[in-house]
């Protein structure tokens, strides 16, 4: 394998998975269809049971089937997500294609992960994991942001030709992925199909054994999931609060665009930002925390200030989460055990997307954001005392 091509085609790869037109300003173009709040936070909660249930399942197929297949399969199916949206009438075909997004999303999660990781583990340059991890991470969120950068002309364009966009993007990745080459841990995984029986009911064994061995691994992955749910849902809400608060729709990408330069900011600097993890961790989600409710202020230039603060801080946890969890996963495993990592953050999403979305209808954008900073935060300080009495009674 060339490392450096490999290397190469996975950078281009994620800059396409950042791509969304339609994708960063998916709840404007509901809300213009005429689709309530409660609505669009039911179809974001759909797209989170459909994760939750697909997520490791598709890790699994990542592990045993190969990586470089499953790439694939997520690029076709995020195109044949956008078909359905297109064509879409009521909540029901809003569901089901971001049901369809649902499942790309989990065929791509953990799998461009533990692609990266193995093909660096495979050049022997695993040590530079979280440097790759923080490239990715900056050329995926640049990618959203030129995406961000012409909302107005999404909006303009109107909901189907951005949808249709994003078809020709996923088209791209799907090129993309079929370029890639097989680590050899990937190669080993997807032969031998006629014992795979045996080997899944092997693969699902060693992966509870090594979830109930690591209660610390699974801490990271619940706090990972809290902090990205709501910093996601958040960002989205934020888009009409300030829109709400006067700024004008042709100033909407230039706004979302500070907020992911601000996110690039966080995954580069990740980095360089030493330090015990534990502290770094809690220090980000009482940052995201902290943002969200300063977001839901009545001032515009306050909202914004917060709402890319938060996605600062959320772009340096990911790839710090990323790197540390990654250090600690086997090879014929990386995959679904980063699986388990999203479906972490599917469980969250499945009860705050409605209920921020309800909080938001009864007590305006300003109530709902404020009530997910809030509560972020106190899973945090509950999480910090029930670790504090674990210790003390250990």
């Amino acid at each position: 394998m060339k490392i450096k091509h490999q290397l190469r085609a996975l950078y281009l790869l994620e800059a396409v998975s950042g791509f969304g037109l339609a994708q960063v300003i998916w709840v404007v173009l509901l809300a213009g269809r005429g689709f309530s709040l409660a609505q669009i936070g039911l179809a974001e909660g759909f797209f989170h049971l459909v994760s939750f249930f697909c997520e490791v399942p598709s890790g699994m197929a990542a592990d045993l089937f190969g990586r470089k297949r499953t790439l694939a399969a997520g690029m076709a199916v995020r195109a044949l997500a956008c078909l359905a949206m297109i064509a879409s009438r009521g909540i029901g075909g809003v569901c089901l294609a971001m049901g369809l997004s649902a499942l790309s999303y989990n065929l791509l999660s953990g799998t461009r992960e533990a692609i990266t990781y193995d093909s660096l583990l495979q050049a022997n340059r695993a040590g530079d994991y979280e440097r790759v991890a923080g490239r990715m991470g900056v050329l995926f969120r640049a990618s959203a942001m030129g995406c961000s950068v012409c909302a107005g002309a999404a909006l303009a364009l109107g909901w189907r030709l951005a949808y249709l966009t994003d078809l020709f993007a996923a088209l791209t990745g799907l090129v993309l992925a079929l370029g890639l080459t097989e680590p050899p841990c990937g190669q080993k995984a997807s032969a031998a199909l006629r014992e795979f029986r045996a080997r899944l009911r092997r693969h699902v064994a060693d992966t509870g054994s090594f979830l109930r061995c690591n209660p610390a691994a699974v801490e990271k992955m619940l706090l990972d999931g809290a902090c990205g749910c709501c910093a996601y849902f958040g960002g989205q809400l934020l888009q009409q609060r300030l829109m709400e608060l006067g700024l004008p729709g042709g100033l909407l990408g230039p706004a979302l665009a500070v907020m992911g330069l601000a996110g690039m900011a966080g995954s580069a600097l990740a980095s360089r930002v030493g330090g015990r993890f534990g502290r770094v961790a809690v220090a980000c989600a009482a940052g995201i925390g902290c943002s969200l409710a300063l977001a839901g202020a009545p001032v515009l230039s306050l909202a914004l200030t917060a709402g890319a603060a938060a996605t600062f801080w959320d772009g340096l946890l990911e790839v710090k989460m990323t790197a540390r969890l990654n250090r600690d996963f086997p090879s014929d495993r990386r995959a679904t055990l980063v699986s388990v990592q999203s479906m972490a953050y599917s469980l969250a999403m499945l009860p705050v997307s409605p209920l921020a979305g309800a909080l938001c209808d009864r007590f305006g954008y300003s109530g709902g954001m404020a009530a997910l900073g809030l509560g972020l935060l106190s899973l945090v300080a509950a999480g910090l005392v029930l670790t504090g009495i674990r210790n003390r009674t250990q």
